[in-house]
Parts: structure tokens; sequence; C-alpha cells
């Protein structure tokens, strides 16, 4: 298991001053690479290799989200490989133990040269230590699509979105959907499934799908293909 600790700033709250869900996905991202960049597969090794590990999706429960100033530590640490795909665990635990915050996510290992999924080798598994599978109802990884939607105004792909992959950072998704959400504070699940990586200058058609507690947002593009699948679970 890895883990760093922080205080909760005020970049990271909203408007109630509690942490933006966005900025729980920032402090995972954040220890996953960390945790690579301190071990022996880090960003070098994989680019030397041809090879890059993608989210393909997440399931991130939320107890309650850390407040302004507050003390907390994130953890993060892979459990499984099966086939191309790895499996990591995240929580964000407060200062007496608590957590706040949990997830599952997972990861597909993919060929930059060929695009398609490549099946690690015993010494890239060797170096990510498993761990004990964190306790929580794992949900698919697949999300199954709610109905028609609404379609919503297309928007076009800013470049501060663009991350060091040359595509839409996974983070910058969640933020899209939560446009359409008009009760953040009673999100008490998140799931997300990416299907296929939006550029600079795509634009993104979102299809917003709402079914008593859950709100589902596709982000598509202009022809139906869906980029990623944004669910909010209310309390």
């Amino acid at each position: 298991m890895y883990a760093y600790e922080i205080n909760a700033g005020y970049s990271a709250m909203d408007e109630s001053f509690r942490m933006k869900i966005t900025s729980i996905l920032d402090c995972f991202q954040d220890a996953a690479t960390f945790e690579a960049e301190n071990g022996t597969i880090n960003t070098e090794y994989l680019y030397q290799r041809n090879i890059v590990w993608l989210l393909s999706s997440w399931q991130i429960v939320i107890n309650r989200r850390p407040g302004m100033n507050e003390h907390i530590k994130i953890t993060t640490s892979p459990y499984d490989f099966k086939g191309f795909f790895g499996y990591r665990n995240f929580t964000i635990e407060s200062a007496d133990g608590e957590i706040m915050v949990k997830a599952a996510s997972i990861w597909s290992l993919i060929d930059t040269k060929t695009l398609t999924p490549a099946r690690p080798t015993q010494e890239l598994k060797d170096g990510y230590p498993l761990s004990e599978k964190l306790a929580m109802d794992y949900a698919p990884r697949k999300i199954a699509i709610l109905g028609e939607g609404v379609e919503q105004e297309p928007f076009p792909v800013r470049k501060y979105q663009i991350d060091s992959n040359k595509h839409v950072n996974n983070v910058e998704y969640v933020k899209m959907a939560l446009e359409f959400v008009d009760c953040p504070d009673e999100i008490g699940e998140l799931r997300v499934e990416y299907k296929k990586a939006a550029h600079f200058g795509d634009l993104v058609a979102p299809v917003v799908c709402i079914c008593d507690k859950i709100t589902q947002v596709r982000l598509q593009d202009t022809q139906g293909g869906i980029f990623a699948v944004v669910e909010f679970h209310f309390r």
C-alpha cells in the first residue's frame, strides 16, 4: 500500500467548504502516480516499452467529503491482475482513521504502437505488490445505459483538459458531467466507465438520463459514439 498525507486546501473546496468530488479524484490520480514514480514501474519504464495504463472504470463510495484544512491520508493499493486488466483500491482517511471515501478502479494495459491490449509481464506484475482487496460492494466495470435521455448542447474539448497522454484527462469527464447535477452534496456514489478518448477540438454531446436516485450522463461525440458514461447515485 502507498499513502501520502495532506491538509485539504481551499482550492479543493466547493461552496460548502467540502472537498469537491473532482478534487477527490485528483487525490487518487496523484496517489497512483506517486506510487509509480517512487517504485520500479514508473512513467519512464512504461514509455520505454511502449505501454501505458489507461483507466477503464471508477466506483467511488463517499461517506463524507473532507472539510476545509482537514488533515487526511490518501492510500492506494493494487489488489489483482486479470488478463490485461489491473485492479486498484483507494481510500481517503481522516486523522483518526475514519474511511471517508473508498474506491475501486480498473485499468487496461495498452500497447501504444498498436493501440491494442497488452498482457503484463511477470516483471511488471512484480513491480506492483498486491494488497488485500478492500471490503466494499463492487459494481460491474460496465455501466448499463438507463434510457434514451435528454440531449444537451454540444461543447468543444479545451486545451486545458488535455493531459500528458494527449487526450482528455480522466477527471475532466467527471467535471463535464457534474454540470448536469443539481445537488452534488447528496452524491453518495460515483461510477464512471471510460470507452474512448476525446481529444482537443472534439465536440462533446452530453445526454442526461434521470431515474429515481440516479443521474446518468453519457458524454458522446456528435455521431453517438460514447467517450464516457458518468453515473451519480444520490443518498
